[in-house]
């Protein structure tokens, strides 16, 4: 229907009574309507819920993951004073003390580390940096560095360079 039609005649009763009434905008809130309605069309569904399930999820981990770390530090911290308490080694089979009437007997030579072996470090470092045994340092005597005289690369010619 044209609002706009100037032929007020063509109208019935009925029509002449719908056009006559208007909107009462008392008690209206067009902003408040509208977010009513933007809420009403939306449906309720599990999406909403990921943020927060995953925001719990990851704080409970974190939580379980500093408890097991804070477990094991006290573990690691309860073996390392184990290890530096560590009673001393017995004695194994003890010789017997040489009698009266037999020829005495040489004392047994302990090997002696080498210098710069495994375990002469490790028993200086025990027993700290005094203690480190002293080597003899041998000096070279000074070559012609190889720099100073590089070989002479020739197109065709095959070098020592790059034959085993």
């Amino acid at each position: 229907m044209d609002t706009h039609s100037n032929h007020s005649e063509d109208l019935t009763a009925l029509e002449r009574r719908l056009t006559s009434w208007e909107p009462a905008s008392a008690g209206l809130d067009a902003d408040a309507m509208l977010f009513a309605a933007g809420r009403a069309s939306v449906r309720p569904s599990l999406a909403r819920l990921t943020w927060p399930t995953l925001t719990v999820l990851m704080g409970a981990l974190s939580i379980v993951l500093g408890l097991w770390l804070a477990d094991e530090r006290s573990d690691r911290l309860a073996l390392a004073l184990q290890l530096r308490e560590r009673p001393p080694m017995p004695v194994v089979n003890p010789s017997p003390p040489p009698a009266a009437n037999s020829a005495p007997e040489e004392t047994p030579q302990t090997d002696e580390l080498p210098p710069d072996g495994y375990l002469a470090s490790r028993r200086a470092l025990e027993q700290g940096l005094d203690a480190w045994p002293i080597r003899a340092v041998v000096r070279a005597e000074p070559t012609e560095p190889s720099f100073m005289n590089p070989p002479i690369l020739r197109l065709g010619q095959r070098d020592a360079l790059l034959e085993p």
